[in-house]
């Protein structure tokens, strides 16, 4: 399986295309607590191609080690990052909130709930974001290709609506 998922991967990239059948996605709602009547309380969850999923993960983790090479990412920077978690993040700051209590400094915090801020991420400035750190080219493209175009499906108790663009 490994050569010639090498090859369909590599032809992907060089070209600058994702096979549509790979943006294809099938949304089934997980149930997360409350009420079971009420939408809100259901998770959508995805499910996409296995071979979609691993190429995804192959250019993710090119394009992270370009910009960890080139400095690109903060300190403060802790999601998507190797040894960096939400737990790593929520430990720099109790540290930094209890160095300035200890130092008697006035301290005000709001906290904000960014849960669904990457369903919303618009495109056009991720790839903006993206080429001005100088991933451009055929990796672009393919970045390009991968968030346009797909398509899903909702799956509840086995019953499939049609495709949905997306």
């Amino acid at each position: 399986m490994a050569e010639p998922l090498c090859f369909l991967f590599m032809t992907s990239l060089h070209q600058g295309q994702l096979p549509g059948m790979w943006k294809d996605a099938k949304v089934t709602p997980i149930f997360k607590r409350g009420s079971r009547a009420d939408a809100g309380n259901y998770r959508p969850i995805s499910l996409t191609s296995i071979c979609c999923k691993t190429i995804e993960k192959l250019v993710r983790d090119s394009v992270l080690q370009h910009m960890v090479v080139n400095n690109f990412l903060s300190d403060n920077q802790h999601g998507f990052v190797h040894g960096r978690s939400c737990t790593t993040q929520l430990l720099k700051v109790i540290d930094k909130i209890t160095e300035m209590m200890d130092a008697g400094i006035d301290l005000d915090i709001v906290f904000l709930d960014f849960s669904k801020a990457f369903d919303s991420v618009p495109h056009q400035r991720l790839l903006s974001k993206l080429e001005s750190y100088g991933v451009c080219g055929p990796v672009l493209e393919w970045t390009r290709s991968f968030l346009s175009s797909r398509r899903q499906q909702v799956v509840v108790e086995g019953v499939v609506t049609g495709f949905i663009l997306g």
